[in-house]
């Protein structure tokens, strides 16, 4: 299926800011065709797949394309994701979701935690805060500027996760309206929020599913054969109440002292103001 269709979007990131539920949400917009997978990480280059498996991650007719890897904004850790996205989609428009810098960090060590990758406590795995992964990941303009060497302005809308969640309808139709497809579209998938801190799935099972070639498979012929509600039910059996780290006060205003610049930076460049967040 070497002619079929590319990304005309996708959303880059940020990880822990909502990305699977807003992916839903594309996706449930009849001209939107979101990827099968959610993150097909091919611009990280860490295989071997080419462009005619690319294509076939996007499997039904529609106006607009897009894809949602959250890898892509996780510089220096990826490099040479803009390159590379750049010389084969020149004229891509790109969504980088946002959230408090603070927040989506604990929410990323959480996670990590939880899936076994990290062993220390949430001071001790923000400290110290130069060349931190889990804070660089958090530099949104330190991350978007890899991009604007490549991609002008006007093709990045930046989308702030606490909008997304307190007045979805607006954010959507802000998000469709750059997308160039109807704004005025309603989906019941619009109502529900996806992947929420509370009721994750168990350690082992979310990396298994998601990070195995085995657990990819079963969930795309789960998500292919059976219907959503019954698929959710099958596995509340593995979901479990992620436990919540608490950042003593000096890493707390380390880490804000950290992120201060960069988030000026980055209200500059967007004219938003942000102003729900701590920093």
């Amino acid at each position: 299926m070497s002619d079929g269709p590319l990304p005309t979007f996708i959303l880059i990131g940020a990880m822990k800011c909502g990305t699977t539920s807003l992916h839903h949400y594309l996706d449930a917009h009849p001209q939107i065709c979101g990827s099968e997978p959610k993150e097909p990480d091919f611009f990280l280059r860490r295989s071997e797949k080419d462009l005619a498996w690319y294509r076939q991650c996007f499997q039904e007719p529609a106006q607009a394309y897009g894809e949602a890897s959250t890898n892509y904004t996780k510089y220096p850790a990826f490099q040479g994701v803009p390159e590379r996205m750049h010389r084969v989609l020149p004229d891509l428009k790109l969504l980088y979701l946002v959230r408090d810098p603070i927040e989506r960090a604990v929410s990323h060590y959480a996670h990590n935690r939880a899936a076994g990758r990290e062993s220390r406590s949430v001071d001790e795995a923000f400290r110290p805060v130069d060349d931190n992964h889990y804070l660089q990941t958090s530099c949104y303009h330190f991350q978007l500027s890899q991009y604007l060497e490549h991609y002008s302005k006007e093709r990045v809308l930046v989308i702030e996760s606490e909008r997304l969640r307190a007045d979805r309808g607006q954010v959507l139709r802000e998000i469709f309206s750059f997308l160039g497809v109807d704004t005025a579209v309603e989906a019941p998938a619009f109502e529900k929020e996806y992947h929420t801190t509370s009721g994750k799935l168990k350690p082992g099972v979310s990396t298994f599913l998601q990070e195995t070639q085995l657990g990819r498979r079963l969930t795309s012929a789960g998500r292919a054969l059976l219907p959503q509600a019954l698929l959710e039910r099958g596995l509340e059996m593995f979901r479990t109440d992620a436990e919540r780290p608490s950042l003593s006060k000096p890493t707390r205003e380390q880490m804000r002292a950290c992120f201060r610049k960069d988030v000026g930076r980055l209200r500059t460049l967007t004219g938003k103001d942000f102003d729900s967040w701590s920093i």
